[in-house]
């Protein structure tokens, strides 16, 4: 057996649980993204809102996002990233559940959604591929790719699960529901096995339990990677997180009805994890950045053949099919080259700043997809627009450059 295998079957061998509990961790993240597509109609119809006022609460913590995730980085390099993983999941079930007192006015709404962004502050990605990737050196890419997974599980679960407690309980037994859900099955499970492996048990000012390289926070601000992974995590989260809150509205207005509409978003979860994976398999293999920059071309062609064939259940299929793999690979990329290019020695800052860009991609995506629906009456002007924008983030992947050298990883990696 080879050195470089030896060693990431002993990463695997100790750092497993690490993986799934962070895992769930990520799951928990896309409650909001993967269910408020399905809630849509039903609080239309309730309240008359807006598709966009309903939709722009979404912007409330990804607001909260960008001003807050670099403080919140800095946290996560102080205490770690334990300290704030619980906490935060406690508060999004809650904070969930308690989005079933909204209405009548719109501001209650909006007021709810605070919360929300309180508890998404401390479970945003940084959290998680911080604690993993200072587990993970050799099979990196593969760990945080299976980490990422959570997403899939996420859109698999969360739109059929949603639509069948909305059919029997109502949208706010929805709600109810979907908080005591991951409320269960997710908060025991960081409870028992995610921590930070730069950091002992004992509390958040022991030491470091392994050496951490990488770069200051001030030498990666002055770097064009850091800059370029932030403007490519705001331009493809904004259109990757706008398609797939509105995904079950553009199907079900294109003529699919809207269990089958459900049904088929719910495939975006499954071809995202085919997507993590190869991606992660990728990354552990091959030069980051090309690999980084053919993974969000994908959105290209599912945009393209839901503008071809509206209506077409097969054809729908095939682009759910792409955009899934594209799930699978933008925050596989946008995390792992941040890795490879910034080192963990300030990771938890400069990532949190990169979380900041993918937060105002969350929340602007479904904003522009709502305002786009409402002024014309259709998703197509959104479709349009997103092929550009994932060939602009394309290029800017593909031009990041060679990795630098930092020397803690030099010595496994292969």
């Amino acid at each position: 057996m080879t050195p470089v295998r030896s060693a990431a079957l002993r990463e695997w061998r100790e750092g497993w649980t690490l993986v799934l509990a962070a895992t769930f961790g990520v799951s928990l993240g896309g409650l909001q993204i993967y269910s408020t597509g399905l809630f849509l109609q039903p609080l239309e119809r309730e309240y008359g809102w807006s598709r966009s006022e309903i939709s722009g609460a979404m912007a409330v913590p990804a607001i909260m996002g960008v001003l807050f995730s670099p403080f919140f980085g800095m946290l996560i390099d102080r205490w770690g990233a334990r300290a704030l993983a619980l906490p935060g999941a406690m508060l999004c079930c809650a904070s969930f559940a308690a989005l079933s007192l909204a209405g009548p006015s719109i501001l209650s709404w909006w007021l709810l959604w605070i919360a929300i962004g309180v508890a998404s502050l401390c479970l945003k990605p940084t959290v998680w591929s911080t604690a993993v990737s200072a587990r993970f050196v050799v099979s990196r890419g593969l760990a945080l790719a299976v980490m990422l997974c959570g997403t899939g599980l996420a859109s698999a679960i969360i739109p059929p699960l949603t639509n069948m407690l909305i059919d029997a309980f109502g949208w706010r037994g929805a709600y109810i529901g979907l908080g005591l859900v991951f409320g269960v099955t997710v908060v025991p499970v960081l409870w028992l096995f995610f921590h930070d492996a730069r950091r002992n048990p004992s509390g958040p000012s022991a030491a470091s339990s392994r050496p951490v390289s990488g770069l200051t926070a001030r030498e990666g601000f002055r770097t064009r990677q850091f800059w370029q992974l932030g403007a490519a995590a705001l331009l493809i989260t904004a259109v990757i997180v706008g398609s797939v809150v509105h995904l079950v509205p553009i199907l079900s207005d294109n003529g699919l009805p809207r269990g089958e509409a459900a049904f088929a978003a719910g495939l975006t979860g499954i071809f995202s994890v085919i997507g993590r994976l190869g991606v992660g398999y990728l990354f552990d293999r091959l030069p980051g950045p090309p690999v980084g920059a053919a993974s969000v071309i994908l959105p290209v062609v599912a945009a393209g053949l839901l503008l071809a064939f509206p209506g077409s259940l097969p054809a729908a299929l095939i682009a759910i099919g792409f955009l899934g793999l594209a799930v699978g690979g933008e925050y596989d990329s946008i995390i792992y080259l941040a890795t490879r290019y910034f080192g963990m020695r300030s990771f938890g800052t400069l990532f949190g700043c990169i979380g900041s860009a993918l937060l105002a991609g969350v929340g602007l995506g479904p904003i522009v997809a709502a305002a786009f629906y409402d002024r014309t009456g259709s998703y197509a002007p959104f479709l349009w627009g997103a092929i550009p924008l994932c060939l602009v983030t394309a290029l800017l992947l593909g031009t990041l450059g060679r990795y630098p050298e930092h020397k803690a990883d030099q010595e496994t990696r292969p």
